[in-house]
């Protein structure tokens, strides 16, 4: 309906009623001033009408008012608002609902019918200390009639807009043009017959090799198809040499390059996030980690079945050096359709007492030119330590402050209008879906937000005195403070925001009367007399007119019978100021019986919680141990655990079950339990390595000899007449920067530890070397790096210049664990290899790179000038992606692959360094992110924690804290959405993406796009392929058709036919 023909209609439609009507049988929806300015038009026409600024329709009238930071991805949205506002508008007169949606589709319907809560198969009750039980009830306040609901939802609305540039573009152009002679001698025979590890220097028992035939490498070849973008640009670029260099496209325009020399031209495109004031970008990279890799061979395999070259090498002094190789390689005689070359991996193992030491404690300003962000620090916000960008409470201190953010199960916010800070819980009835896609899965779903449901505040506190301050923030909490008074002063609410609090608390400092608001109406009040030794704690039922029911549980320094909270106007109001006053919200479970778990730990709450941590080999145990104050019958807070934590929680913990469930916002069902710490005991996998590995392979990659002589061939081409420095340095993007340097240093690893070509290796080895030279220099490059004094970081200087969409907004550290891991990871793969040849490159360099690790994964608050953990919530079991930028639906993060990269390359990267402690670290994080990726982000037909609608999908698509969107920022294109939770593929990804899960998704979804997909993540999504069928993976890369400008800028034809070609193998 459009907005001239409702207004035109309102005559007909409204008719006028008042709040205190009670026999009125209609259901009644008052439209009023929402959380987002009322559109004028629609305001105007119906003061017009009714003569007065409040109005409530006698039929069914919902006005949905979109998050202005997120648009409506609807053809229905379209009004335009009141002046000064932003965003969009629909109108319907579908039936009401407080939460609101405007599309209430019926897989929405469906899905909250099929709902249901989650039991926990291993949780034991825990026994009551007290009965608590209710002895007598006295109503304190009750309406007369049903409170009329006079509040719209405000709601995250939908997808958000798709305007980024495609993140497999790379940025490149050509400087330079040096080239280097390569000559060498390969001969794999060096490999086959030793008995000696050449890496490690200690003697091995030959290996029997069984007797297996090697796969079939003829592939079938894929058509063209034209590609998913508005332009397509080709440039060609001739040197010398013949090497093939392409990129791929997602979004705006595809570029294609045959060179010999690399050419690139970058995309400026920039994307806006319509969930947040800016995008939270992508990144991919993977790594594997191996602390020994062995070379085992086969009495069956003589020399005459090898590969071998031969040619005269010349290396070049140059800085910028390019390798040209006219080498040719040649099987000297017959393979042996029995031989096979096995590689082996020797896993890690390692005993270490404290997981959370620093990694080191050197200023970055030794490397970096210290500076600070041009982001304004609003006042009161504590700037005493670093602070965390991306953890859950930063909406606290960006824009306006008022964003919600959400501890699990509760979600918070300062709300201004009501002079206090709100409360919420997750209702899943009210969740609103979107339309089915072709998955036959919901587009999106979120749940309604800036919903208070019980407002914490005071008689003092007002419009023009209402001020606050945030401080104590670490990695899991942050302690929040409102109070009437701008500066310093004793008179201040305390709460304390802490991931898995039982309670929303709210302690009263100095003469502050306490004042209960909420955002509905209070519909029943009932103070609740229990029987209990604690004479200094009070109970009571709050019933809204929404038809929610929360406790309020009121605990007095010392008994005082005297005190009392009673109804003035529509707040719940005390009749004095009592220091110390401790007043807590609990949602009320639906069974009643329950409550007194509440009463058992009322008057205790929690502060904060650290994080603490050791392993024995692969044996880990960790817990998040909470600080508590106050004090409570039970001498123990309730903490609620997510689904992901049910599955390692100690005994300890699983046996202290209140029985008590909440729903979270995106994460399913959680669980209460009586504790003041989750403690975990998990196992690690330590046999993911250097070498390509997926679940079930063993510590072994195979490879026949025919192979192995396709994988050189295709390295070393790979790498002729390319200026590897200049290459990479050419790009302006960190992101991009760091694919490039990853995608060499994975040939690097190929030729030196699975080919055995030292010559190449060694030559490839000196430019990667220049190539970090170079970086490390950090002058003469695309966005130099910055010691961030205001924040404590090293970051890109990228925005800086008010560009806020550069480089993915990584300068304001959107997206750091992304494009750093490609360089950690490239780093553990160039010292891996130059420690066999006896250099020093990792120590020479340790501190710099460790920077980089720091920056994202600092473990320790010894460490002053990172905050500890930035990108991963051990909570949540994830990273965050989004930094310093508001967003109405939380913290987000769409590269789930990119993610655990990181923590891969951190892995590798403690091994090359023999830091145990970080290998270790690594290894247990990529666990946790396994279960957690598994429930959250990667769909398998079995999941029970998100809602059926969304299981089809098989990917979250981009995951906020309140919404999961079946899209990516820069496009929605399929292979977009599924492609960026893939790369890159490294052994990592097999312990992510198990074999059940890729063969559902291949079969579900990417089987009805793959010939259509012509672009780079065609070479993505097919080396995917190998995590279940490797020998229809190897089948595609190895076929003598295969195409460069199927790979992705950051992938290489080298590693994906080893990758491939070990797990097709392995399968045999």
């Amino acid at each position: 309906m459009h907005l001239r023909s409702l207004a035109l209609s309102l005559p007909l439609l409204l008719k006028a009623v008042t709040a205190d009507e009670e026999n009125n049988e209609e259901e009644q929806i008052t439209v009023t001033h929402t959380n987002y300015v009322t559109p004028y038009c629609f305001e105007e026409k119906l003061k017009a009408f009714t003569k007065e600024d409040c109005h409530t329709t006698g039929i069914p009238l919902v006005i949905i008012y979109a998050n202005p930071e997120d648009p409506i991805a609807s053809d229905h949205a379209g009004h335009a608002p009141a002046p000064g506002a932003q965003g969009t508008f629909t109108s319907t007169t579908a039936a009401p609902s407080m939460y609101g949606g405007s599309r209430a589709t019926d897989a929405a319907k469906s899905s909250k019918i099929s709902h249901k809560t989650t039991d926990c198969s291993v949780c034991e009750k825990v026994s009551l200390i007290e009965s608590a039980s209710v002895t007598y009830s006295s109503i304190i306040y009750s309406a007369n009639s049903t409170q009329p609901i006079t509040v719209s939802s405000s709601s995250s609305n939908g997808l958000p807009s798709a305007t980024g540039s495609d993140p497999l573009i790379t940025a490149a152009t050509v400087s330079g043009g040096s080239t280097l002679t390569l000559s060498s001698s390969w001969d794999v025979s060096s490999a086959l017959n030793a008995t000696t590890d050449s890496t490690y220097g200690f003697n091995l028992p030959s290996d029997t090799y069984a007797s297996k035939s090697a796969a079939d490498s003829s592939v079938p070849s894929f058509s063209s198809a034209s590609l998913f973008s508005s332009s397509f640009v080709t440039s060609t670029l001739r040197t010398s040499g013949s090497a093939s260099h392409s990129t791929d496209v997602r979004g705006s325009a595809s570029y294609s390059t045959d060179v010999l020399g690399s050419a690139m031209t970058e995309s400026k495109i920039k994307y806006s996030n319509s969930s947040s004031s800016l995008v939270s970008s992508l990144v991919p990279s993977r790594t594997s980690m191996s602390s020994s890799a062995m070379i085992s061979s086969s009495a069956i395999l003589s020399s005459s079945a090898i590969l071998s070259s031969s040619s005269s090498a010349k290396m070049s002094s140059s800085s910028s050096s390019a390798i040209s190789s006219s080498e040719s390689a040649s099987v000297a005689s017959k393979e042996s359709e029995a031989g096979m070359l096995t590689i082996r991996s020797v896993p890690t193992c390692h005993s270490v007492s404290d997981l959370f030491q620093a990694i080191d404690t050197s200023d970055p300003s030794k490397y970096y030119k210290s500076g600070e962000l041009p982001v304004s620090i609003p006042k009161g916000i504590s700037t005493s330590s670093p602070i965390g960008t991306n953890s859950f409470y930063a909406n606290l201190f960006l824009g306006d402050q008022s964003s919600m953010v959400w501890t699990y199960p509760y979600g918070f916010y300062w709300a201004k209008d009501k002079y206090g800070f709100a409360v919420q819980h997750t209702d899943p009835d009210r969740r609103v879906f979107g339309n089915k896609n072709s998955n036959g899965g919901s587009e999106y779903y979120y749940n309604p937000i800036l919903l208070g449901e019980i407002i914490f505040s005071a008689t003092r506190l007002s419009k023009s005195n209402n001020h606050l301050s945030v401080s104590d923030m670490t990695q899991m909490s942050a302690n929040v403070k409102l109070s009437p008074d701008s500066g310093k002063s004793d008179n201040y609410i305390e709460l304390p925001l802490v991931h898995g609090m039982g309670f929303a608390t709210s302690i009263y400092h100095g003469d502050l009367k306490a004042r209960l608001s909420t955002v509905f109406a209070f519909q029943t009040i009932v103070k609740e007399t229990v029987a209990s030794s604690n004479n200094r704690l009070v109970k009571y039922r709050v019933k809204l007119n929404s038809g929610a029911e929360w406790l309020l549980f009121v605990t007095l320094p010392s008994k005082d019978d005297s005190f009392k909270l009673s109804i003035q106007g529509s707040d719940l109001v005390a009749n004095k100021a009592v220091d110390g006053l401790i007043i807590q919200a609990a949602f009320a479970p639906s069974d009643s019986s329950l409550d007194n778990y509440y009463y058992e730990t009322a008057g205790q709450y929690v502060t904060d919680a650290q994080i603490e941590g050791s392993i024995a080999c692969t044996s880990a145990n960790y817990k998040f141990a909470y600080s508590t104050k106050g004090s409570s019958i039970a001498n123990k807070p309730i903490i609620f655990a997510l689904p992901h934590h049910l599955q390692t929680l100690d005994s300890s913990v699983t046996t202290q079950s209140t029985g008590i469930q909440l729903e979270s916002t995106v994460k399913g069902t959680m669980h209460g339990f009586l504790t003041d710490a989750l403690s975990f005991s998990e196992t690690v996998n330590n046999q993911i390595q250097f070498l390509p590995w997926v679940q079930g392979m063993g510590t072994s990659a195979t490879y026949s000899t025919k192979q192995l002589k396709l994988i050189h061939e295709t390295a070393i081409k790979e790498i002729s007449g390319v200026d590897i420095p200049s290459t990479i340095l050419s790009v302006k993007s960190t992101y991009s920067m760091g694919k490039l340097a990853d995608k060499y240093a994975y040939i690097l690893y190929v030729l030196n530890d699975i080919v055995k070509d030292e010559a190449a290796a060694k030559s490839l080895l000196k430019s990667l070397k220049e190539y970090y030279a170079a970086w490390f220099k950090n002058t003469g490059i695309g966005y130099p790096l910055m010691h961030d004094t205001k924040f404590g970081g090293v970051t890109s200087t990228a925005n800086n210049n008010g560009d806020t969409g550069a480089d993915f907004g990584s300068g304001f550290y959107n997206d750091h664990h992304f494009h750093y891991g490609y360089h950690v990871h490239a780093a553990a793969l160039i010292g891996h290899v130059d420690k066999q040849f006896g250099g020093s490159w990792a120590d020479d360099n340790k501190e710099q790179v460790n920077m980089l690790v720091r920056d994202v994964a600092n473990p320790s608050k010894n460490d002053k000038y990172f905050p500890v953990f930035r990108s991963f919530d051990w909570f949540q079991g994830h990273s965050w992606a989004k930094g310093l930028f508001a967003s109405g639906d939380g913290k987000d993060e769409e590269s789930s692959s990119e993610d655990y990269h990181f923590y891969y390359g951190m892995k590798l990267w403690g091994n090359v360094i023999s830091d145990n402690a970080m290998e270790a670290r690594g290894d247990l994080i990529l666990k946790i992110m396994s279960r957690a990726m598994n429930s959250y982000m990667l769909y398998s037909s079995d999941n029970t924690v998100q809602p059926p609608s969304i299981i089809p999908n098989k990917v979250s698509g981009i995951l906020f804290d309140n919404k999961i969107a079946y899209t990516t920022y820069f496009g929605q294109n399929t292979e977009y959405i599924h492609g960026i939770h893939m790369l890159p593929i490294t052994p990592a990804s097999g312990l992510i993406r198990g074999a059940n899960f890729v063969k559902e998704e291949w079969e579900s979804i990417i089987s009805g796009i793959i010939d259509s997909v012509n672009s780079g993540w065609t070479g993505i999504l097919r080396l995917n392929e190998a995590l279940y069928d490797g020998k229809s993976s190897y089948k595609f890369f190895s076929s003598d058709s295969f195409k460069s400008s199927l790979l992705d800028d950051g992938q290489s034809r080298t590693w994906s036919l080893a990758f491939s070609a070990a797990v097709a193998n392995s399968q045999l």
